[in-house]
């Protein structure tokens, strides 16, 4: 009995513990509109951005491409862009995206252009956008560069 007993305590702080982590959220990198940077990225990774942008929380970006098997040069491979957006504002923003996709010494292998992506204000939004990429430049992909405005 002593024993169930004890391993409820634990349980019951373990549980208290991690709502507490979870309390505290992530920390946002505060940056300027327009945004502009690049970073070490292979296609099908999350990259976890964190931003706070003129009022929106911008979290996520994904870019999915199915099968790594299928990414042949001359071949067009259909690709998904996820954003993941929060607004934390009390009027809607509107954020237009322009991603490069680049190889690891950061020459441009293809420029993707979004489109404009309206949240409204004070909601969280998933964004997916499906456009078709060569998939010797998925193959090839090490960094990407984005641009980012927000209207």
């Amino acid at each position: 009995m002593r024993y169930i007993a004890s391993v409820m305590i634990f349980l019951a702080m373990v549980l208290a513990t991690s709502g507490m982590v979870a309390a505290q959220g992530v920390d946002l990198r505060a940056v300027e509109s327009p945004f502009a940077e690049e970073f070490d990225y292979k296609v099908g990774q999350t990259l976890d951005l964190n931003l706070r942008l003129n009022g929106l929380r911008w979290s996520v970006l994904r870019v999915g491409a199915g099968d790594e098997a299928d990414w042949r040069e001359g071949k067009k491979v259909k690709t998904s862009l996820t954003n993941e957006l929060e607004n934390l504002g009390d009027t809607s923003r509107t954020l237009s995206i322009i991603i490069l996709f680049e190889d690891d010494r950061g020459r441009q292998l293809e420029r993707i252009k979004l489109k404009n992506i309206k949240v409204g204000a004070g909601r969280y939004f998933e964004d997916i956008q499906k456009v078709k990429v060569d998939g010797g430049i998925l193959a090839g992909t090490g960094k990407i560069y984005i641009f980012a405005e927000v209207k």
